[in-house]
């Protein structure tokens, strides 16, 4: 699976989780969902535990406290590089 795949997954999940219009024009890739309280810490375990199930890899705590690991295309890519 490559880096827009994993991405397209994520934002689907997310999207659903957490009810986020399809209109919705902050919303993106690259926006910081924590900030932006798209996604709090009770939304993060959901959302780590989706990851690591979809994936079926498992996230370190220094990539999950990483600044790569706060927007979706920065989650792809710590995905695939945990799949290689």
């Amino acid at each position: 699976m490559n880096e827009r795949e994993v991405a397209l997954r994520i934002e689907e999940f997310v999207r659903d989780s957490f009810d986020i219009s399809p209109s919705d024009p902050r919303f993106g890739r690259e926006l910081d969902l924590f900030e932006h309280a798209y996604v709090d810490s009770i939304g993060l375990t959901e959302l780590l535990a989706f990851i690591e199930s979809e994936f079926s890899i498992e996230v370190p705590e220094a990539d999950l406290m990483s600044d790569e690991f706060v927007t979706i295309d920065g989650m792809a890519r710590v995905v695939v590089r945990l799949a290689e």
